[in-house]
């Protein structure tokens, strides 16, 4: 049985304490990974800072090479690293392969290229001079979630290198190995010995040691309920990105093509068995065509192929473990005393922790985050489907569903949404922004503005002449 070692302080390291990686379609232990402590992570800290004053003198072109670098190993490697993460978090083929390793190397693909054309900024007048420099933070500490490590490693990692700084990325317990399996081709890359880490561990131990320590700015991706836990132990002030738990609301209006919502709302529900950060929680359906618009729904559903994740047929894979499969059928548990179980809310009895696609009918409101196969659904007015966009205390995503372009703009400019997309789902690439609002989170990652997240202005005054304050007090 194999066991992945960690990269941290320039080479690979392994511990005598590991922790047990279960495949969860045979429900078997078939790989360890190290259990981090303390020491390993000062340790880690220490040659990052020193890799990092390195980095950030290393000239832009070289640089932004060593960047696209990461984008060229991580597709040559592409079948290996989607198959891994397949199979350990028990997601589908098809979506590792086809998206989530992929948008990881666009990620260091985009921010290599911006480093070719970054701009300087300098403004003068008849005797002054302005430049405006950008700093890196320093050592970036980088929280990652089970459900697409490589993917939200490229969101993050690829802009913190870029802007000039370290990083030490601390791996999910449930979602390590793409990223440890990467470790072995970025070591052969010539960036400082340090400068990119990758730390194994449970969450309560090296990661209270990670968010405690003095690293200079932390990017966390996870639950709301996890961040609280690990972030209370934050002693040194330091910058935070956070996205965390979000409602996302899907409004679908009588004059929607109903087709298309359909397509789409099943995509955003029930792929990656709903883990997620991106997926629907919450479908508002306006009454004029909800009773049509549920059998169609409904009947759409039915027909997802459950199976194993590395079958490239498979559309819909196991939950990522045990305990979260008791999770959901406890919270199925709670969701019949609100509404009616319309189709699924049960495990399905074979190998592997697979749960049913779920549908619930929800007589008032609920807002709670559904990072699994469960789907609420409620009958509403045009104004109720309004309040409920609106009330909604998390602020991740939307989408809209109308033919009416003057509605939906209007809907779109007014609701606290990071992201709104109208007549469409997962509209996303490296150059547009992704984060939060209100509960889900703030900062943002992608674009530019995700580069700059990672980056200090600092401003530079020169003056060729007297100040603007020489006899003030003459």
């Amino acid at each position: 049985m194999k066991t992945y070692p960690m990269y941290i302080a320039g080479g690979f390291r392994e511990k005598e304490e590991t922790i047990a990686v279960e495949d969860p379609f045979r429900e078997e232990v078939f790989a360890h990974i190290p259990q981090a402590d303390q020491k390993d992570l000062a340790e880690c800290i220490e040659k990052a800072r020193v890799a990092q004053k390195v980095w950030q003198q290393t000239p832009l072109k070289e640089r932004a090479d060593l960047v696209l670098g990461v984008s060229r190993v991580i597709l040559d490697n592409l079948k290996e690293l989607a198959a891994i993460e397949s199979k350990e978090i028990g997601k589908p083929i098809k979506e590792t392969l086809f998206v989530d390793v992929p948008l990881a190397a666009h990620c260091f693909d985009y921010y290599g290229s911006l480093l070719k054309d970054f701009p300087t900024s300098l403004s003068s007048a008849e005797a002054t001079l302005d430049m405006i420099h950008y700093l890196p933070f320093g050592v970036a500490g980088i929280f990652l979630p089970y459900n697409v490590p490589l993917m939200i490693f490229g969101f993050n990692a690829a802009a913190a290198l870029a802007a000039g700084n370290a990083v030490i990325v601390k791996l999910s317990e449930f979602g390590s190995l793409s990223l440890l399996t990467l470790a072995k081709y970025l070591h052969e890359l010539e960036f400082p010995r340090g400068l990119i880490n990758f730390v194994t561990g449970e969450g309560p131990v090296i990661g209270k040691a990670l968010a405690s320590s003095d690293v200079d700015i932390i990017s966390f991706t996870g639950s709301s309920d996890t961040f609280q836990e690990v972030f209370k132990h934050i002693k040194k002030p330091k910058k935070l990105l956070c996205e965390l738990s979000g409602v996302n609301v899907a409004a679908i209006f009588a004059d929607a093509d109903k087709d298309e919502a359909i397509e789409n709302l099943v995509a955003s529900t029930f792929m990656k068995q709903g883990q997620m950060c991106i997926g629907t929680s919450v479908a508002l359906v306006q009454e004029d065509i909800y009773g049509e618009f549920l059998d169609m729904l409904v009947c759409k559903t039915k027909k997802i192929k459950i199976g194993n994740p590395l079958s490239p047929t498979t559309q819909m894979g196991p939950l990522r473990s045990k305990g979260h499969s008791e999770k959901v059928m406890a919270k199925v548990e709670r969701f019949r005393n609100k509404g009616k179980i319309i189709m699924g809310g049960e495990r399905i009895e074979n190998q592997g922790y697979f749960f049913e696609p779920t549908i619930i009918e929800i007589r008032e409101m609920v807002y709670e985050e559904c990072f699994d196969p469960i789907l609420l659904i409620k009958k509403c007015t045009a104004k109720e489907m309004e309040a409920g966009i609106e009330d909604n205390p998390t602020g991740l995503v939307l989408q809209i569903w109308t033919q009416d372009m003057k509605k939906a703009h209007a809907i779109a400019m007014q609701a606290h949404y990071g992201t709104v997309w109208v007549n469409t789902f997962a509209q996303m690439d490296t150059s547009t922004p992704f984060g939060g609002c209100k509960e889900s989170g703030w900062g943002r990652v992608l674009g530019k503005w995700g580069l700059f997240e990672y980056l200090q202005p600092k401003h530079i005054g020169f003056c060729f002449k007297k100040s603007q304050v020489s006899g003030w007090f003459g």
